[in-house]
């Protein structure tokens, strides 16, 4: 039996709108977003520095981009306004996660349950400081997509969210049932976490790192070995959290990677290219942290994590 709807455990007047609030609307937030908007079951809040009309949303293909379609959401630009909310989606860049207290403190969002739909794989962490962990639902999400502009986004990759296999991830997945949006609930989410850290460690650093499309890591033979060799270094620390990847993973990623459309970017690399500040800290970083805990050595996230604060256009912290 399905556990129970948490809007009817919350109090949720029967036939009324949830109320899910978007933080972060850029790429991946507005793709979310925009996903959700489509059930009129939900009304869907975006905060917002300015007023935009909805979300305008279309998918890239072989020969161009879909006719965009906009979906209507409430743009919000005072946290004190924000009525009750039952879900709130986290999809801020991981460095700026510290900056959520006004949006995460107020009353409205005292019940709310949080997918933290970022990099990395210490979601919990980051929430730590607002929510208590059981209202936290850590999210991977593996669809590509590009920011045109305030609240308008492209997806360039087809994928999904995955969710763990609790409470709080099968009421997220009925929440998007009624949308576009895929949510996979997954049983050995650890494992997928850390699978996803490691597309992450070797797709975002590498092709930011050597300036090139995605499908390149795939393609040469000189950035397959170093992949592989960053791969079997997540393995090893991921071992250490319990999580077991399997031995092929490097291969099936890089022949992935290979059939990708040349127009296939990196966040990192649309990072580099719109002189913004890397996540890094969170993607390699977070692997030579858990390494470090764990006494195994990580010489190549080391290297990359180096190379890519030292190339990061807004660094953390500034050489005196």
């Amino acid at each position: 039996m399905p556990p129970p709807d948490s809007s009817a455990e919350a109090g949720h007047p029967p036939g009324a709108p949830r109320r899910v609030l978007v933080l972060g609307a850029g790429a991946i937030g507005g793709l979310l977003g925009a996903r959700l908007a489509e059930s009129p079951a939900l009304d869907v809040l975006v905060a917002a520095r300015r007023s935009i009309p909805g979300l305008t949303f279309s998918r890239r293909g072989p020969t161009g981009d879909s006719p965009p379609v906009t979906v209507p959401v409430t743009p919000v630009v005072d946290p004190a306004s924000l009525p009750p909310l039952e879900w709130v989606v986290v999809a801020t860049k991981t460095y700026d996660t510290a900056r959520l207290g006004a949006w995460l403190g107020t009353p409205a969002t005292a019940g709310a349950r949080i997918l933290v739909a970022q990099n990395g794989v210490e979601h919990r962490e980051r929430m730590a400081p607002f929510a208590d962990p059981t209202r936290v639902v850590p999210a991977i999400v593996t669809y590509g997509a590009e920011r045109r502009g305030p609240g308008r986004v492209v997806q360039t990759l087809d994928g999904l969210v995955r969710v763990p296999a609790d409470d709080a991830g099968r009421d997220f997945a009925r929440l998007a049932a009624p949308t576009s949006l895929r949510v996979e609930v997954v049983e050995d989410f650890v494992a997928a976490l850390w699978t996803k850290l490691a597309y992450n460690v070797v797709g975002n650093s590498l092709t930011t790192i050597t300036d090139l499309p995605v499908r390149e890591l795939g393609r040469r033979p000189e950035l397959r070995r170093i992949a592989a060799a960053l791969v079997a270094e997540v393995r090893a620390v991921a071992a250490t959290r319990h999580a077991t990847l399997p031995p092929e993973l490097a291969e099936s990623m890089l022949d992935e990677f290979a059939a990708f459309p040349a127009t296939v970017r990196s966040s990192m690399w649309q990072d580099l290219h719109a002189g913004r500040r890397f996540e890094h800290d969170a993607i390699s970083g977070a692997l030579v942290r858990v390494a470090r805990l764990n006494k195994v050595d990580a010489p190549f996230s080391q290297m990359a994590t180096d190379l890519l604060e030292t190339l990061s256009p807004v660094r953390a912290s500034p050489s005196p």
